[in-house]
């Protein structure tokens, strides 16, 4: 009974895989473009390019485990602060999972005060294909501590 559940359970992962029509090498160059377009719309305090990259149920978890949706957090971009921090990538690793895709992000965010030092943050994405246009649903933020 168990191997016939673990048979099945294989069968279906193996058609969601198949299902996306994208080869998971595929998969990772598109959403290493897209995290490129997150760091860039972020940079700008672009809130329409975020709002396109991001799924309208977005949860978003802060370092300090608060949470936001997608609305919250485009209505805390109306204005750019006198200061704000500019971020690189330093990493991108993304598995695919068919019509899911989970990125690992390593980015660098630089004050403009060039005293204070950079803060390092691992980001975990996850992005959702919907009508053939890959959308990012969840988001959560840690600090990495130097």
């Amino acid at each position: 009974m168990m191997t016939g559940r673990l048979a099945l359970l294989a069968v279906a992962l193996q058609l969601a895989q198949a299902g996306s029509g994208m080869a998971p090498e595929d998969t990772a160059k598109a959403i290493g473009r897209l995290e490129d377009e997150l760091t860039l719309a972020f940079n700008r305090y672009d809130a329409a390019a975020l709002d396109r990259l991001w799924s309208d149920d977005l949860t978003f978890v802060f370092p300090n485990g608060a949470l936001a949706s997608k609305a919250e957090r485009l209505a805390g971009l109306k204005s750019p602060p006198p200061t704000m921090p500019k971020s690189a990538n330093e990493s991108v690793d993304v598995k695919s999972y068919g019509d899911v895709a989970v990125a690992i992000v390593v980015s660098k965010w630089s004050s403009a005060d060039e005293a204070r030092p950079p803060l390092r943050f691992r980001a975990t994405h996850v992005w959702a294909r919907r009508e053939g246009q890959w959308k990012l649903v969840s988001a959560h933020v840690s600090q990495i501590r130097q």
